[in-house]
């Protein structure tokens, strides 16, 4: 990747930052079951006519049925299925889920088809006043909802048991986001309405399209209109070669095969089998001597004094004691980033920076040599870092987003961007860890949606930022913090279990308890051995360990 990495930068000086717009565009969003999917087509003639003129050649059938966002991004699809399926759009627009009601026969004709690609819910949740003079009638301040999510669940559950009848393989299209100040829709409610067709999708195991994820991920909407959703062709192209190869047809070379999402409760079990893992407290904090780095500090302070930290040695120490997995402390307090970031220059690979190696790289490649699951850690800058006199104190985020500058909206916005990054750019990690992340920030659903959308089997726990409320259930694990789970617990729970700089690995031998550390607690959920800032690794080849 291009990155301007060379501009020379005093060190103290990150105040002059290139501020949100470089920020480049990611973040996904997912809410439900297996993955990938299918999509849609052209045609201005009913599906049904459409298709007669095509059954003599031997290509897979698509019917997509939406709305205008379907409409924009049919022709970009049908050029790209050119040869490889016949793509048709229902007549008109599908509106709201009434009209389906009304109308899918109609579309769904007399023919066969092996994928259908549906949507409804921009329609159903805008709120419309006959004397409105906004286009379409759309008014949220006087108008009337046109469909409640209850009517919502009702309507689509029946037009699902419809469609499924045809024996096509189904594929819901996740409803679109609805940007800040549209005239006749209220930003979020596509979440709730995306988390109740979620729901149902799951119940009759019909894949998703995520393109509430997709937009999100190309920075869109950055107008007050629905429709500003970017190029959506690429990604419903993918879904659809997708959702055909499911059905046997013969795969594009090259093409992303599809990926089949398992059941939170299925990632929760698998979760819960690992039993035992490493967590690694290695950050500008291990340098600087204290837990929560204050300010901005040169990347020259972060200097392990060696040509290549030897993250084998975390790995054998993982599997010298038993563990099934490590995560990694990606990001933490002091905003310095452990991996190459496309969203910052302040991280490993800045010029002042002694190291220039990607260490999250080279965790992931030491713990999965060596059979062992890799999560990173994630620290979310929370309002309270800036209660009382600790106002403006720790910064948390990169330079790029300095709290001083940046809304928390525009904050939000950035570590959504850095989580989808590093899923993408770091295909083996299958957990999240998001510190100091709860309601505050935003809804659950929400940053699981950004996580599944770019990875649809990651799991993710959260720490809340109030000690009262650590443990309860956020995100897909419950974090308690350093006591064990009651034995009586039955969530998915993540107990960790603070070593300090008492608790040392050495090579071929298993964790040794020290006066004052702590040992396992057989009676938690979930166990890690957590390894704090303190500690840092000490030359390559001195010790196969971690010390003080």
């Amino acid at each position: 990747m291009t990155r301007n990495k060379n501009r020379v930068r005093n060190e103290l000086d990150y105040k002059q930052t290139t501020g949100p717009n470089a920020m480049s565009k990611h973040a996904r969003f997912a809410v439900a079951s297996l993955l990938a999917v299918t999509t849609m087509g052209v045609a201005n003639g009913s599906a049904e006519d459409k298709v007669d003129t095509d059954r003599s050649k031997p290509l897979p059938r698509v019917l997509l049925i939406g709305d205008s966002i379907c409409g924009g991004y049919q022709r970009g699809v049908k050029k790209l299925l050119a040869g490889k399926a016949v793509v048709v759009k229902n007549q008109g627009n599908a509106q709201h889920t009434r009209t389906g009601l009304e109308k899918l026969d109609q579309w769904l004709g007399d023919g066969k088809w092996d994928v259908i690609h549906f949507n409804w819910g921009l329609w159903d949740l805008a709120y419309r006043n006959p004397k409105s003079k906004n286009f379409g009638r759309l008014d949220k301040v006087h108008g009337k909802l046109t469909t409640s999510l209850a009517d919502y669940e009702r309507n689509l559950r029946t037009l699902v048991a419809r469609l499924k009848e045809t024996g096509a393989t189904l594929v819901w299209a996740s409803t679109t986001p609805v940007p800040e100040g549209e005239p006749g829709r209220i930003k979020g409610d596509e979440v709730k309405y995306n988390a109740v067709a979620a729901k149902i999708m799951a119940d009759n195991e019909i894949a998703i399209d995520d393109l509430h994820a997709e937009v999100i991920r190309q920075g869109r909407p950055k107008r007050p209109n629905v429709h500003d959703t970017g190029d959506l062709s690429r990604k419903v192209t993918d879904s659809i070669l997708a959702a055909l190869a499911g059905r046997g047809a013969a795969a594009t070379p090259g093409q992303r095969q599809g990926v089949v999402k398992k059941s939170l409760k299925a990632l929760q079990d698998d979760f819960r089998e690992l039993k035992f893992g490493m967590f690694i407290h290695y950050n500008m904090a291990t340098y600087k001597g204290v837990q929560w780095v204050a300010g901005y500090h040169s990347p020259a302070d972060f200097n392990p004094g060696v040509k290549t930290i030897d993250t084998d040695a975390w790995a054998d120490a993982a599997v010298s004691a038993g563990m099934k997995y490590g995560v990694l402390t990606a990001k933490h307090v002091a905003g310095f980033c452990l991996w190459d970031s496309k969203h910052t220059t302040y991280d490993v690979m800045h010029p002042d920076c002694p190291y220039k190696k990607d260490i999250v790289a080279q965790f992931i490649k030491s713990f999965t040599s060596r059979g062992l699951k890799v999560g990173l850690y994630y620290c979310w800058r929370h309002p309270g870092f800036d209660k009382g006199k600790n106002k403006g104190k720790f910064k948390v985020l990169p330079p790029e987003c300095d709290p001083a500058k940046h809304s928390l909206k525009e904050q939000i916005e950035f570590q959504k961007k850095q989580i989808a990054e590093l899923l993408e750019k770091y295909p083996d990690v299958f957990y999240i860890w998001n510190d100091a992340l709860d309601p505050q920030i935003m809804p659950a659903v929400e940053i699981l949606a950004v996580i599944r959308g770019v990875r649809p089997n990651v799991i993710a726990s959260s720490n809340w930022w109030s000690w009262a409320k650590k443990g309860t259930p956020y995100a897909d694990i419950a974090v308690k913090g350093t006591a064990a789970l009651p034995r009586d617990e039955h969530r998915p729970g993540r107990d960790v279990l603070e070593a300090r700089a008492e608790m040392v690995l050495e090579q071929g031998l298993p964790c040794r308890k020290r006066e004052g550390g702590h040992g396992p607690h057989e009676d938690s959920a979930q166990q890690e051995f957590q390894f704090p800032a303190e500690c840092r690794p000490e030359s390559a080849g001195e010790d196969r360990g971690i010390k003080r």
